[in-house]
């Protein structure tokens, strides 16, 4: 097969040099169905375009063809919406254009030649869409001219720089051009950039070489690009490099693309640079243009494999890339690394940005109250760098793929739960006094410290209690009194399970949003069951976390229920020297 692929300027569509402004919509195609809004979008795109004020060219979608010997025209695959409704417009502002034909509803292509707004109908549904689509047509012109008489001339001017992607296949079957057809319009499956380069460099190869060398090329580079598109697939790669997932399931390796050429994948303009560049060659070097530029491809991608494979740059990017997506792009810091050249010089200059990022925040001073993006990120940092120690396990690191994807978003929680309403929904009190009762049940007394003196307050009192709560929701009495004597409770045992509730660093941990609100207002060993829960389900708990409602900074074991202010000190001694391997 000899698939070509271009770009051409809508002007060209009028006149080609192949067969005369002739285009046929073949049988297999449901016909002409933009309804109003798709025309005018298109109507308000270009216009858009040409009042930007810029030199630049402007992409429609692809138009997929293939020549029809037996008609002498170009059969279209894809794309027919648009060349009917660009002939509209030539149509309604009296502009040459090319022909359009209907095989075999030769009605619909004489309707087509001879609409205006004097024969409108609708006795067929293209007569109906192409009638309402004219309609829309003029009645936009006629508001544009009425403030600019040489609106429609501007806008067929216009038309040598708003171009179409010309993707020309040879040699089909009629049942291969069904298969496409169907691929690209009922399976609803738009080309993108990706397969558009794809295409691209792939035909562009075999120029200059023979037909054995040229298969053996383009079998080489088929095979490379799977194997970066699987890496690229790999959540913990992709989600390294990005804060979303990649759009509509295209091809994950437009990642590379767009950082070859600078730009995000929309109206094809990643394409566009790619054609722009073996365009800039002769004719007979467009092969080795194409050849260099998939080896650019692949230098990219090697460039950030060896980022991910190193611990340290893995989670300074990732740590940055988290907190600033857009500042600290891979677009951006792959312009950084080439300013500071050497990969130990790089991972100064990434040291140095967060460093930045840091500055200003005082570990002692910082509030829940004041400033949870502080917060946020410093507990980020905590979790990423405390990771990043742990140099005798590799396979341990900080996940950014399960970190980015936690449902609700990150969230900071209470260590130990903070003053809040009272809980007045019987259903609520009902779980809090059930999570509560399971895990008193194994808890006889709590020694607690003040002034070096031990106090030991035994837990019997409270579990006969939260049994008569329960009778009482039982026997559905009073509500009012049992929410009364409830936040009575829950007030009584937050005073037992910790010293003093705070808003400072030493009392908060990062956790998903959504099991945030499973842990709100329960004591500390709730909580601790809960989380232990939670990773038991797969659920992500960042690890400083895990480490903090089991005890691990804690030097001291004898108060395992509750969260001291020892345990607190000795929480935020480790945040504090954790943070000071990054400002040194």
């Amino acid at each position: 097969m000899n698939n070509k692929i271009t770009t051409k300027s809508v002007m060209e569509l009028i006149v080609n040099n192949k067969c005369v402004e002739q285009y046929l919509i073949p049988y297999y195609q449901r016909g002409y169905r933009w309804e109003p809004r798709h025309v005018k979008y298109l109507l308000d795109d270009i216009d858009t375009f040409i009042n930007g004020g810029e030199n630049s060219d402007y992409c429609l979608q692809p138009i997929v063809v293939t020549l029809n010997k037996d008609e002498n025209m170009w059969e279209v695959i894809d794309g027919q919406q648009r060349l009917i409704t660009l002939f509209l417009i030539f149509q309604c502002i009296g502009k040459q254009r090319y022909k359009i034909n209907f095989l075999p509803r030769t009605k619909s292509t004489y309707f087509l030649q001879g609409i205006n707004e004097n024969n409108y109908n609708h006795d067929e549904p293209d007569f109906h869409y192409m009638s309402e689509a004219y309609k829309t047509i003029k009645d936009y012109f006629d508001e544009k001219l009425s403030n600019n008489p040489l609106y429609a001339d501007k806008f067929y001017v216009a038309m040598e720089r708003v171009k179409v992607i010309w993707y020309e296949l040879d040699s089909l079957t009629e049942d291969e051009k069904i298969d496409i057809f169907n691929r690209l319009n009922i399976g609803k499956i738009p080309l993108t950039d990706a397969e558009l380069i794809r295409s691209l460099l792939l035909s562009k190869i075999k120029i200059g070489k023979n037909k054995r060398e040229a298969f053996l090329r383009q079998t080489e580079i088929s095979e490379e690009w799977n194997r970066i598109e699987h890496e690229l697939r790999k959540d913990e790669f992709w989600y390294f490099l990005n804060e979303k997932p990649q759009k509509n399931d295209a091809a994950h390796i437009e990642f590379i693309f767009n950082l070859m050429a600078g730009c995000e994948a929309e109206n094809y303009t990643t394409f566009l640079w790619f054609e722009t560049e073996i365009n800039k060659v002769k004719k007979e070097d467009e092969g080795k243009i194409a050849c260099d530029l998939w080896g650019k491809v692949k230098e990219n991608f090697g460039q950030l494999k060896s980022w991910y494979n190193n611990r340290t740059l893995y989670h300074y990017i990732g740590f940055l890339n988290t907190i600033n997506p857009e500042k600290y792009s891979i677009h951006n810091l792959k312009k950084n690394q080439s300013e500071t050249n050497t990969k130990s010089s790089f991972e100064l200059w990434l040291k140095a940005r967060i460093k930045d990022e840091i500055r200003g925040i005082d570990l002692k001073k910082v509030s829940y109250d004041g400033d949870k993006t502080a917060i946020t990120k410093i507990l980020l940092l905590f979790n990423v760098l405390t990771l990043n120690e742990l140099t005798d396990i590799p396979q341990n690191r900080f996940s950014f793929n399960r970190y980015k994807n936690m449902k609700g978003g990150s969230s900071i929680e209470h260590i130990h739960a903070q003053n809040s309403e009272n809980i007045k929904d019987i259903k609520q009190i009902k779980i809090w006094l059930d999570k509560t009762k399971d895990v008193l049940s194994n808890i006889r007394s709590v020694e607690k410290t003040s002034d070096m003196e031990k106090t030991e307050i035994s837990i019997k009192e409270y579990l006969e209690k939260i049994d008569d709560l329960l009778r009482s929701i039982s026997n559905n009495e009073d509500n009012n009194e049992i929410v009364t004597d409830f936040n009575v409770l829950n007030q009584r045992l937050s005073e037992v399970f910790d010293s003093r509730s705070v808003h400072d660093l030493s009392n908060l941990a990062l956790i998903g949003n959504n099991d945030n609100s499973k842990l709100n207002n329960f004591i500390f060993p709730v909580k601790r069951n809960i989380i232990i829960d939670l990773e038991k389900k797969g659920h992500f708990v960042p690890l400083c976390t895990k480490m903090v409602f089991l005890k691990g900074y804690s030097n001291t074991d004898y108060q395992p229920f509750y969260w001291s202010e020892i345990d607190k000190n000795a929480y935020f001694s480790e945040i504090e020297r954790i943070i000071k391997t990054i400002k040194t």
